[in-house]
């Protein structure tokens, strides 16, 4: 009997332990957790509590949602670490590892996607600001993060900004790639936007950053142009012959798109050691547009000759198609490991040829010379012709017939 009570015990404690579940029955909950309120105030100064507590219209879920743990959904700026969060099913208590300081002012922030128990996620956070001291700073840094190689906003960035004596502010930008963090002392900052991949809130050698130094109050808001990079230079990798005056040339990394290698740059050796001249070099973004203007050219060489024809036209449209609206796409042209590079003489096929590089810069503003040899290939020989086409019966004209007098 004795056993009995005890497994009858232990069961009963093991369901107070479990983590929290929806209740059975009632209408389908697809409203997401609601934020009551929280302590203490915005812009509250001469604060005492020990916990910013946050209150909801529900049971949160105590697991986040997905894979992430409760406490991933809450930033404390400045930061000494981790947060404590404790979990009262539907109040959430958060504080700094350490406590709040003193005469310090805070931004406690609530990131978008907790959820209740049936999975219904927030698709907004909330931040609350205050004061330990008697003051709250003015001062803000604001700024877009882009993920500079896709040319789009960097959605969700982590952005940290770091004092000269180590203290950490941080904050996350929006889907839109906007951020704002502070409040701030008047200073200088080291101000780094990473795309955090795998959301451990630090800098990893395979995620995309930037960092920049700024100064608050800042005179204008920030573009960080955030890309995977690497402390080395890039060297020549492979040269591919795309035509008889035209190479294009690939790095083993990125080349800095604020000062690629100029024509000059670039020495072509031949095979009988003469050196043949580089007349130009071209961008992958200028090289586009140069593809878009030969088939605009083509388009319209067609149109005159269907007009001339008789033939009736669509109409061409009285517009181009409108530009990306400011703000969605890096002001800076993203980098690129490619060239086109246009020769002076055409190369002779199943012959090799030496290329050199003087000084290329890469994103870490480091500079090296390399070079590397390739073969111009044999032009691909012409289609044999199709002997079993028989060639077209000549038609003869019919004369028009004869006017009636």
């Amino acid at each position: 009997m004795r056993r009995r009570l005890i497994a009858a015990a232990a069961a009963l404690a093991g369901l107070a332990c479990a983590s929290a579940s929806p209740p059975p029955g009632g209408p389908e909950d697809r409203n997401p957790p609601r934020l009551l309120h929280v302590t203490p105030d915005s812009n509250a100064v001469n604060v005492r509590d020990r916990n910013v507590v946050f209150s909801f219209d529900e049971t949160i879920n105590d697991r986040g949602s997905g894979a992430q743990e409760l406490d991933n959904y809450f930033l404390v700026s400045p930061s000494d670490g981790n947060p404590r969060v404790s979990y009262h099913r539907s109040r959430i208590e958060v504080r700094p590892r350490n406590g709040f300081r003193d005469n310090t002012a805070y931004t406690v922030t609530l990131l978008p996607g907790l959820g209740d128990l049936r999975g219904n996620t927030m698709r907004t956070g909330a931040s609350l600001v205050f004061s330990t001291g008697p003051t709250i700073p003015p001062n803000r840094i604001t700024g877009t993060v882009f993920d500079w190689a896709a040319e789009r906003p960097a959605a969700r960035a982590l952005i940290q900004a770091v004092t000269p004596d180590s203290v950490l502010y941080l904050a996350q930008a929006d889907t839109a790639g906007r951020f704002t963090i502070g409040p701030l002392f008047p200073g200088t900052y080291l101000v780094r936007a990473i795309i955090d991949a795998n959301n451990n809130r630090a800098q990893d050698r395979s995620e995309a950053f930037d960092t920049l130094r700024v100064t608050a109050p800042q005179a204008s808001p920030l573009e960080m142009l955030a890309i995977v990079r690497d402390s080395l230079p890039p060297r020549i990798s492979v040269v591919t012959v795309v035509d008889s005056i035209s190479l294009r040339v690939t790095f083993d990394r990125f080349v800095d798109p604020e000062q690629p290698p100029a024509a000059t740059a670039f020495r072509l050796v031949a095979a009988d050691s003469s050196v043949v001249p580089i007349v130009a070099t071209i961008t992958p973004r200028a090289e586009q547009a140069e593809i878009q203007a030969l088939q605009q050219a083509r388009a319209d060489s067609i149109r005159r000759v269907d007009s001339l024809a008789g033939r009736l036209l669509p109409p061409r449209p009285t517009a181009a198609p409108p530009a990306p609206a400011a703000g969605t796409r890096p002001s800076v042209p993203p980098p690129s490991a490619t060239m086109l590079l246009r020769v002076a003489r055409p190369r002779t096929p199943n012959t090799t040829d030496r290329l050199s590089v003087t000084a290329a810069r890469g994103l870490s503003h480091r500079a090296d010379n390399s070079e590397r040899s390739f073969t111009t290939p044999r032009p691909a020989p012409p289609p044999p012709a199709d002997s079993t086409r028989r060639p077209a019966s000549p038609t003869r004209a019919v004369p028009p017939p004869p006017s009636r007098p």
